[in-house]
């Protein structure tokens, strides 16, 4: 069943003309892929590969340690490639990875490093990571936050600051976000990418961001602000920022000391803030995810709390043009979405996991997505 509803519309607000207008209209179509064998309801990373036989997803099922390909109509395993822990090709702590050909995948592992590993999970390549400005404990590719390569170079992020409550606003400077790994040379080289001047000028917000890349550019966006930077893969440096601001966003979470005992998830559920950024290829625009703030008091349950966390009531998305000029905002149903992770671009538009634990059709036997498909029509 599909509908059509209208998004409302905005005149853009982080340029100084505005755009011209833009009607939304979106189609919602749902996915489902039946599971072959024990397989999270939702992957900690899914990946969306076309190819010349028919489309794929690489996911990773964390209940077996292991990557599978697996046909993205039938759910047919295709391939599956098992992460060894020890041994001449052990990667004892591997932080997920992402395929850049068609027979490797480029992971990240702790301590800090990044590695080539094959479709039979054989270590190709392995480099240990530092970083000269700060003692870094942690290098970690993520579902909305994918290694990517350009040239002979890979690059990596790092989000995390690498010790929040000891630090001051000063330090955030030493953060550098993007590296990248040279193939040719074994090279890694850290660029001039930090969070903005005043991130902590209200308050210690948390660090951490998704990005994603069009073209030659990266486009890096901050969970906890509404500054999105544009990072020139071919210059190596930041060549725009801009604020791309959600109507939902209004209240970001600050953690200036360390919480009592069940205060932080109660303070991250009363806090607003941004989710994955995806870019659209086929439609050439971006969705900016948003999980709006909720009052415990207004659910009309006693819901877990540690299930809150992860299946959160609500998920907005921006949709954004390739300038980075917003078009339309909606939000999903309550309990509509699983909003952590789980999501990724097709043909089809913008998949959103639909098995949220609080979703009456949750089914831990399928991967199951409503697809997000809008239609853009000049005025």
């Amino acid at each position: 069943m599909k509908f059509y509803p209208i998004l409302v519309i905005f005149f853009a607000i982080n340029c100084s003309n505005p755009i011209e207008k833009q009607n939304i209209k979106f189609n919602i179509h749902q996915h489902t892929i039946k599971l072959e064998e024990p397989t999270p309801a939702n992957p900690w990373y899914v990946q969306y590969i076309e190819s010349d036989s028919g489309d794929n997803i690489l996911l990773f099922n964390h209940f077996k340690d292991k990557f599978q390909f697996l046909d993205f109509n039938s759910g047919k395993t295709i391939l599956q490639i098992p992460i060894q822990r020890e041994g001449d090709h052990g990667i004892p702590g591997f932080k997920l990875g992402t395929a850049l050909s068609h027979d490797s995948i480029w992971f990240t592992s702790s301590p800090p490093g990044i590695g080539l590993m094959n479709f039979k999970g054989e270590v190709l390549k392995q480099k240990k990571i530092t970083d000269d400005l700060i003692p870094l404990t942690s290098i970690s590719s993520a579902y909305d936050r994918s290694l990517y390569q350009f040239g002979h170079k890979i690059f990596g992020p790092q989000p995390l600051f690498m010790d929040h409550h000891k630090m001051n606003n000063n330090d955030i400077k030493n953060q550098r976000l993007i590296f990248s790994y040279d193939i040719l040379n074994g090279k890694v080289t850290w660029y001039n990418v930090f969070y903005r001047d005043n991130y902590w000028t209200e308050g210690k917000k948390p660090s951490g961001f998704s990005w994603t890349a069009r073209n030659d550019k990266l486009y890096i966006s901050p969970y906890y602000d509404h500054e999105i930077q544009v990072f020139d893969l071919k210059s190596k440096k930041v060549i725009d920022k801009m604020d791309v601001i959600s109507n939902s966003v209004k209240k970001f979470n600050y953690v200036n000391q360390i919480p009592a005992p069940g205060e932080a998830l109660k303070n991250r559920f009363s806090s607003d803030r941004y989710g994955a950024l995806l870019y659209d290829k086929y439609r050439d625009i971006f969705y900016r995810l948003i999980w709006p703030s909720f009052n415990l008091d207004d659910l009309d349950e006693d819901y877990n709390h540690e299930d809150l966390e992860l299946s959160r009531p609500y998920l907005g998305v921006m949709v954004l043009d390739k300038e980075m000029n917003f078009l339309g905002e909606h939000r999903f149903a309550r309990f509509q979405i699983f909003a952590s992770w789980n999501h990724f671009v097709g043909k089809k538009g913008l998949y959103l996991s639909t098995n949220n634990v609080y979703n009456p059709e949750y089914n831990e036997d399928e991967l199951r997505y409503l697809i997000f498909t809008p239609e853009l029509e000049s005025d």
